[in-house]
């Protein structure tokens, strides 16, 4: 069975009350923004109260359009794409 390979970035947040900030400001629970954005509630949560401040590209984005904001609007690239 041949592995898969994707690319990947690593972004950074860019801040978390904003984030935070802008799930309140759709009325929505952290647990129903994070089924809005197809993560778990943990990651989420873990991004809003700082125990990561990190995240995959693929998880800034879903953020970024669950929340109708433009790429780039909340995260930032922390270095070039990595194969995982």
């Amino acid at each position: 069975m041949a592995a898969t390979h994707e690319l990947s970035a690593s972004m950074r947040l860019r801040s978390r009350a904003v984030l935070a900030d802008y799930i309140r400001l759709l009325g929505l629970s952290e647990r129903g923004f994070a089924r809005r954005a197809g993560l778990s509630h943990s990651t989420v949560n873990h991004l809003i109260a700082g125990r990561r401040l990190t995240c995959a590209s693929d998880t800034a984005l879903a953020i970024e359009r669950a929340l109708g904001c433009p790429p780039g609007l909340l995260f930032i690239s922390t270095g070039p794409p990595v194969f995982r």
